[in-house]
């Protein structure tokens, strides 16, 4: 499935460390190798600029809401596709971002501190569907899982699912490669071995089912 032209993708969560600005660099990267994309970094800390930039990838660091609302409709036009790395926390960039994007994808680490603390961007992404129509859409989905059988798993796929947002049936396994990824320049897809094999293809599997959410 090809993705969709002209498309707003925002990766958002209002606790730091959940996986976004990992997240939002892979998905950028399989996005360019689809289309013509721009990273737009929104996180505070900027840490994902220079990794996307060592990528080749067109990268914008913005740090004032105002400014990304006005901004993101002509980026979305002038690009195939806008990838928006969030910031940590759930303030006026959060909701800028999420006044803007078509999806976003909320990662979820298995813990009881973090799977709490989800109801806070669960309830964004709600009262901007109720402003604008339904949208975003909108997914979430495991990231950092320990182990394949865990209890801790197991307990953050049963919280999830009674959650308003849609559950990714892709889990993301905290791997080393995964990790390590950003501090090399690279991205999984680029990288050799058995680990980093396995972790592409789960982010292949979730990009897919996010691009099957948007279209549907």
């Amino acid at each position: 499935m090809k993705p969709e032209l002209h498309k707003i993708y925002a990766v958002v969560n209002q606790k730091g460390g959940a996986g976004k600005s990992t997240t939002a660099g892979h998905l950028a990267y399989w996005l360019s190798q689809q289309c013509s994309i721009i990273f737009i970094d929104a996180d505070g800390q900027q840490s994902a600029s220079p990794w996307m930039q060592h990528l080749g990838l067109k990268t914008l660091q913005m740090s004032n809401p105002e400014q990304l609302f006005e901004e993101l409709p002509a980026l979305s036009s002038k690009y195939d596709a806008v990838i928006v790395d969030g910031p940590g926390n759930a303030g006026e960039m959060t909701k800028s971002i999420l006044g803007r994007c078509d999806i976003a994808l909320v990662p979820n680490r298995p813990s009881e501190f973090d799977l709490r603390s989800s109801g806070i961007i669960i309830q964004f992404v709600r009262h901007v569907r109720e402003l604008r129509g339904g949208m975003p859409k909108a997914i979430t989905f495991i990231n950092a899982a320990k182990a394949k059988r865990s209890i801790l798993l197991r307990e953050a796929k049963e919280a999830l699912e009674n959650c308003p947002l849609l559950l990714s049936d892709t889990v993301i396994y905290d791997l080393t490669c995964i990790t390590d990824a950003p501090g090399q320049q690279k991205t999984v897809f680029q990288m050799k071995g058995e680990q980093a094999i396995a972790a592409a293809a789960d982010y292949d599997k979730l990009f897919k089912e996010v691009l099957k959410v948007l279209h549907g």
